[in-house]
Protein backbone atom coordinates (compact mmCIF):
# COMPACT_ATOMS: atom_id res chain seq x y z
CA UNK A 1 0.00 0.00 0.00
CA UNK A 2 1.27 3.48 -0.76
CA UNK A 3 2.09 6.02 1.90
CA UNK A 4 0.50 9.03 0.14
CA UNK A 5 -1.50 11.05 2.69
CA UNK A 6 -5.25 11.51 2.12
CA UNK A 7 -4.94 15.30 2.00
CA UNK A 8 -2.75 14.95 -1.10
CA UNK A 9 -5.43 12.90 -2.87
CA UNK A 10 -8.84 13.79 -1.42
CA UNK A 11 -10.65 12.03 -4.28
CA UNK A 12 -9.12 8.72 -3.18
CA UNK A 13 -10.83 8.64 0.21
CA UNK A 14 -13.30 5.86 1.00
CA UNK A 15 -16.92 6.65 0.27
CA UNK A 16 -19.63 6.63 2.89
CA UNK A 17 -21.45 3.26 3.09
CA UNK A 18 -24.87 4.92 3.35
CA UNK A 19 -24.30 6.95 0.19
CA UNK A 20 -23.03 3.90 -1.69
CA UNK A 21 -26.23 1.95 -1.08
CA UNK A 22 -28.45 4.61 -2.63
CA UNK A 23 -26.14 5.50 -5.50
CA UNK A 24 -26.95 4.16 -8.98
CA UNK A 25 -23.96 5.79 -10.66
CA UNK A 26 -21.67 2.82 -10.10
CA UNK A 27 -22.11 -0.51 -11.78
CA UNK A 28 -22.04 -2.17 -8.35
CA UNK A 29 -25.00 -0.07 -7.22
CA UNK A 30 -26.97 -0.86 -10.36
CA UNK A 31 -26.17 -4.57 -10.06
CA UNK A 32 -27.23 -4.49 -6.42
CA UNK A 33 -30.60 -3.00 -7.34
CA UNK A 34 -31.15 -5.58 -10.08
CA UNK A 35 -30.23 -8.41 -7.72
CA UNK A 36 -32.66 -7.07 -5.10
CA UNK A 37 -35.48 -6.94 -7.64
CA UNK A 38 -34.67 -10.48 -8.79
CA UNK A 39 -34.95 -11.68 -5.19
CA UNK A 40 -38.29 -9.89 -4.76
CA UNK A 41 -39.76 -11.13 -8.05
CA UNK A 42 -38.13 -14.46 -8.97
CA UNK A 43 -40.69 -15.47 -11.61
CA UNK A 44 -40.22 -12.17 -13.43
CA UNK A 45 -36.45 -12.60 -13.27
CA UNK A 46 -36.74 -16.07 -14.82
CA UNK A 47 -38.98 -14.74 -17.60
CA UNK A 48 -36.56 -11.88 -18.29
CA UNK A 49 -33.66 -14.33 -18.44
CA UNK A 50 -35.55 -16.52 -20.89
CA UNK A 51 -36.31 -13.50 -23.07
CA UNK A 52 -32.65 -12.53 -23.13
CA UNK A 53 -31.67 -16.10 -24.03
CA UNK A 54 -34.22 -16.14 -26.86
CA UNK A 55 -32.88 -12.84 -28.14
CA UNK A 56 -29.33 -14.17 -28.15
CA UNK A 57 -30.44 -17.29 -30.01
CA UNK A 58 -32.33 -15.22 -32.59
CA UNK A 59 -29.32 -12.95 -33.09
CA UNK A 60 -27.10 -15.98 -33.65
CA UNK A 61 -29.47 -17.38 -36.28
CA UNK A 62 -29.78 -14.04 -38.05
CA UNK A 63 -26.02 -13.62 -37.96
CA UNK A 64 -25.51 -16.96 -39.65
CA UNK A 65 -28.09 -16.09 -42.30
CA UNK A 66 -26.51 -12.75 -43.11
CA UNK A 67 -23.14 -14.44 -43.67
CA UNK A 68 -24.63 -16.91 -46.14
CA UNK A 69 -24.64 -19.96 -43.91
CA UNK A 70 -22.91 -22.08 -46.59
CA UNK A 71 -25.95 -22.33 -48.88
CA UNK A 72 -24.18 -20.84 -51.89
CA UNK A 73 -26.29 -17.67 -51.96
CA UNK A 74 -29.62 -19.38 -52.60
CA UNK A 75 -32.52 -17.86 -50.72
CA UNK A 76 -35.65 -19.52 -49.49
CA UNK A 77 -37.97 -17.59 -51.79
CA UNK A 78 -36.04 -18.06 -55.05
CA UNK A 79 -37.33 -20.48 -57.64
CA UNK A 80 -35.03 -22.36 -60.03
Amino acid sequence: MSSIPNKAMPHAQAENDAAEGSSTETSGGAFSQIADKAREYPKTAIAAGAAVAAGVAAAAVLGKRSRGGGKGGATKGSSD
